[in-house]
């Protein structure tokens, strides 16, 4: 009895050494590395594919991750279509999802000009929740303060932050960053580092949050080219 105790305990801990082993960022996991939306959202990215990220001004781990994302998104740009969708989680957000929006607007919204924004908000704790504020922020960074203010109050702009709520719904974000591929997969650093349950640093966390992404977006690819062969038989 006790022996068939001890071969028990022993084929529990090679299962899951073997489990371990065959999970890695470069071999993502549902449920550990990320997860499935319930309902699969239509992406309109030819065959390429979409690659989403929720975020928020407000955020500090946004601003940790967006150097490192926007590096990759270029890196992956000839597989990828990157988009950015503003959050607003409370009223308090919507000044920096509407300058968000207003600057896209406009064409006006570098990668540059996007960290100059994390870092006013984060770094140099620049007030930018009333219009006046941000009018005055864009001004000083070459904005023509006139057309921006034209466009921040557009009824326009107030249809693409309904919309990015809207997105927050469907794609059931609850936090940020978020990171959407192709519709479906929904990873950050957050469910990356608690999934794997590993005590990492926050730059660690973001190559391995890498990783994931890198084969999800591969894993992606094959599926999409599986449904143009599967297509292309019927007909």
């Amino acid at each position: 009895m006790i022996r068939l105790f001890y071969r028990l305990i022993a084929a529990v801990l090679v299962g899951m050494m073997a489990t371990a082993a065959f999970a890695s960022p470069a071999n993502p996991q549902k449920n550990v590395d990320y997860q499935v939306l319930k309902v699969p959202q239509p992406t309109n990215t030819g065959n390429k594919i979409e690659v989403i990220e929720f975020f928020g001004y407000f955020c500090p781990h946004c601003y940790a991750f967006d150097t490192t994302l926007t590096n990759w998104a270029r890196k992956q740009k000839k597989n990828i279509v990157f988009k950015r969708v503003a959050v607003k989680f409370s009223e308090s957000m919507e000044p920096h999802q509407r300058m968000f929006y207003t600057l896209s607007a406009m064409d006006e919204l570098t990668n540059e000009l996007h960290h100059k924004i994390f870092e006013a908000v984060q770094v140099q704790r620049v007030n930018l929740r009333t219009d006046e504020q941000i009018f005055d922020f864009v001004e000083k960074h070459g904005i023509d303060r006139k057309k921006f203010a034209e466009m921040y109050k557009s009824f326009y702009v107030k249809m693409l932050g309904n919309k990015a709520v809207e997105m927050q719904s469907t794609y059931e974000i609850e936090g940020v960053p978020m990171i959407i591929i192709d519709g479906k997969y929904l990873t950050s650093p957050a469910i990356v580092s608690s999934g794997n349950q590993m005590d990492l640093t926050e730059q660690e966390m973001h190559v391995q949050t890498l990783k994931v992404m890198d084969a999800l977006v591969a894993k992606a690819q094959k599926e999409k080219a599986a449904a143009r062969k599967g297509s292309k038989k019927a007909k």
